[in-house]
């Protein structure tokens, strides 16, 4: 007998929750089996039972692509929500079956589902705020939660960044509320850090509170880096593997400055960013102004990953090194495997103690989705997941919205 929606609504401590997430590389479903349990700072505990990646078809990468550069039909659109929805769903019941488990061994999904679009507002300069549309911002997910839905038989909560836009957020970064959960220390200052598409941060002072917070993203991360691969190697390769072509290039200085005078780097947080400023169109015109001006491909690879660590290492001087010091940086995301990257990274901070998340029980290319299984744990239970100090809203607000089983 299928469970009442009172009963849906109200889950048990602990409960068993499945995080989804694809990311802005485009390439497939994140997938972890989470156990969550406690409630508040410094109590949450999460173990991690399974997790896997469910890989994207090329025609659902080329689809998701064709929409963020909005080449698509309504129709195309609407189709590829469907199509997504089920692309989630089965990624929900590999990582079920890796860990010898049912549908109803669990209590719920969070799905983050495929981000297509993502138009923050903006008040900085009078730059794009002339309209009630601009002011206002929006932001598309595709995924249908529906089919995830009916598919396990579980509640599904998703479209978790659009209650914050609605409330005066940009409805990113979401993660640092699970950092304040998890990483915050009494005694010292961290900076989290996530290199995923988009590299953001997230400062901790010690012992922080929930107003103390300051999270935003800082610039371009693998996104623009896994592009200028595809690029240079006509598709055949996603991105660059520990860093390897890179590390084969030099920076070209000119580039570099140039690189570095771009708009968003300047915009004071909070902020968010995403491919409609470093997709593959932005990558294109620096792929080709490269060979115009005869630098090797490599060395144009080498000057885009330097300039990701370094608009990393300047939105920390700019906004939170005039705060104090920090006592270690905690790195997450599928950059924090990119040798070359890491290297420029921890150039720039200097002696500063570096982690990766995994010594904290979230595994770099887990933590993502990780994250939105507890943000769905958090929806469940009435309680607002969003940090205002990260996303700039009204206050806090408790995200999503819940399909029932």
């Amino acid at each position: 007998m299928p469970k009442s929606l009172h009963e849906q609504l109200n889950p048990p401590d602990p409960m068993r929750v499945i995080g989804l997430i694809s990311g802005t590389s485009c390439d497939g479903v994140d997938a972890a089996l989470c156990e969550i349990g406690g409630e508040g700072q410094g109590h949450v505990q999460i173990k991690l039972l399974d997790f896997v990646t469910e890989p994207y078809s090329k025609k659902i990468q080329q689809d998701v692509l064709k929409v963020s550069r909005g080449e698509s039909r309504t129709e195309e659109v609407c189709r590829l929500n469907f199509r997504l929805g089920a692309t989630f769903a089965r990624a929900a019941m590999s990582v079920l079956m890796k860990a010898g488990l049912k549908p109803s061994d669990i209590h719920a999904v969070g799905s983050h589902g495929q981000t297509v679009a993502h138009l923050p507002p903006r008040f900085d300069s009078g730059i794009m705020a002339t309209g009630i549309s601009e002011r206002i911002g929006s932001t598309l997910q595709l995924g249908e939660a529906a089919m995830i839905a009916e598919q396990l038989e579980v509640p599904v909560v998703s479209n978790f960044r659009t209650r914050d836009m609605a409330a005066g957020g940009q409805g990113a970064p979401l993660i640092p509320y699970i950092d304040y959960l998890l990483l915050t220390h009494p005694e010292h200052a961290r900076l989290a850090v996530n290199i995923g598409g988009i590299t953001n941060f997230t400062y901790l002072p010690a012992g922080a509170q929930e107003e103390e917070v300051l999270a935003f993203d800082t610039g371009p991360g693998n996104m623009l880096i896994d592009a200028m691969i595809q690029l240079m190697t006509l598709g055949k390769q996603g991105y660059d593997k520990d860093g390897e072509l890179a590390a084969q290039g030099e920076v070209d200085g000119y580039i570099l400055s140039e690189l570095l005078k771009h708009e968003f780097l300047k915009r004071k947080p909070p902020k968010s960013t995403g491919r409609e400023e470093f997709g593959l169109a932005y990558a294109k015109q620096l792929y080709e102004w490269g060979i115009k001006r005869a630098v090797k491909p490599k060395d144009t690879l080498r000057t885009v990953t330097d300039f990701t660590a370094i608009a990393l290492s300047e939105a920390y001087k700019n906004w939170i090194e005039p705060k104090g010091r920090i006592g270690e940086i905690i790195v997450s995301g599928g950059g924090a495997l990119n040798a070359t990257l890491m290297a420029r990274v921890k150039k720039e901070f200097g002696k500063v103690e570096f982690h990766l998340s995994d010594d904290f029980g979230l595994p770099v290319k887990a933590k993502e989705a990780i994250g939105f299984a507890v943000l769905a744990r958090e929806t469940l239970r009435g309680r607002p997941g969003n940090l205002r100090s990260a996303t700039g809203a009204f206050g806090p607000r408790i995200l999503g919205q819940i399909t029932p089983a």
